[in-house]
């Protein structure tokens, strides 16, 4: 092979790199999404697994008998318990939308931040129950680098909806600025 050929395949393998990164990427995105949303299978209405031994309700009493912060234990036992089954429903829509975000990549970063704060929720909520924090330290951290790696560049929504928003300025809302930032 000749300089020229060598420079060019070099070139070339350089080019990919970043197309398989974001492949992998995404792909670890559309992962923890559909995490998120296998997940709902213990917690499904119309009861939330309140009569499942291993349920929604066991969850919210495992984090009562095992309180990592007193104050959420509290929060627990006095509203959240007592309005079950609409907690019941704001667990399953919040985290039905972070897995949905994630699959699809549409506002991929609002996704994300939302699943990190469902995530510290549930470290504060499970952390020191018999389970322990690690896992819910791993659900954190998978969350934190969503948040923070570029989701547009392969298989979203988002990639298809950004340039049509930057496109637009005449409709420069506080929306469009927020999709943006969620899209990027």
């Amino acid at each position: 092979m000749t300089g020229k050929q060598l420079q060019d395949q070099a070139a070339g393998s350089v080019e990919r790199r970043p197309a398989r990164s974001a492949a992998v990427f995404a792909l670890a995105r559309i992962a923890l999404g559909l995490y998120w949303l296998y997940e709902q299978h213990w917690k499904l209405p119309p009861d939330f697994g309140l009569h499942d031994p291993r349920g929604l309700m066991f969850a919210f009493q495992q984090s009562i008998q095992y309180p990592t912060v007193d104050l959420y234990r509290a929060f627990l036992q006095d509203i959240v318990v007592p309005n079950f089954h609409l907690f019941g429903w704001l667990v399953l829509l919040t985290e039905v939308a972070i897995g949905l975000s994630l699959v699809l990549g549409a506002a991929t970063r609002a996704g994300a931040l939302l699943g990190v704060l469902q995530a510290v929720n549930l470290l504060i909520a499970q952390g020191s129950t018999p389970e322990g924090p690690w896992i819910y330290l791993a659900i954190l951290a998978a969350r934190v680098l969503v948040l923070f790696t570029p989701s547009n560049r392969r298989f979203s929504v988002d990639r298809r909806l950004a340039p049509r928003l930057a496109r637009s300025p005449s409709t420069d809302t506080l929306l469009t600025r927020l999709l943006r930032v969620s899209m990027s």
